[in-house]
């Protein structure tokens, strides 16, 4: 599934995951630069409901990227890599 993912366009994924792709892509990117047709193939699949659930995925999962930027995010244990962790409601835990 990464690696359709990866290359989604010439993949076998179905055109409402592709459409839901493009905007994750356009909103990681360039959020500024997404057209009026993208707009409407997101309408042709997804409901306004979803379109704005998507849009909200998106940006919570990229919430990192100004500290990560300015440097001033903290690593949970400086130089490893941690195994993300979350409670039944889906808030992320620290790990002891």
């Amino acid at each position: 599934m990464a690696a359709k993912a990866e290359r989604y366009e010439a993949s076998d994924l179905g055109e409402p995951h592709k459409v839901a792709l493009r905007l994750a892509d356009a909103l990681m990117t360039q959020p500024g630069d997404i057209t009026a047709a993208l707009a409407d193939q997101l309408r042709e699949h997804f409901s306004d409901e979803q379109i704005l659930e998507l849009t909200l995925d998106v940006m919570k999962w990229n919430y990192q990227k100004v500290p990560v930027a300015l440097r001033t995010d903290d690593e949970v244990r400086p130089g490893e890599l941690v195994d993300l962790q979350f409670d039944a409601d889906g808030n992320w835990m620290r790990p002891a």
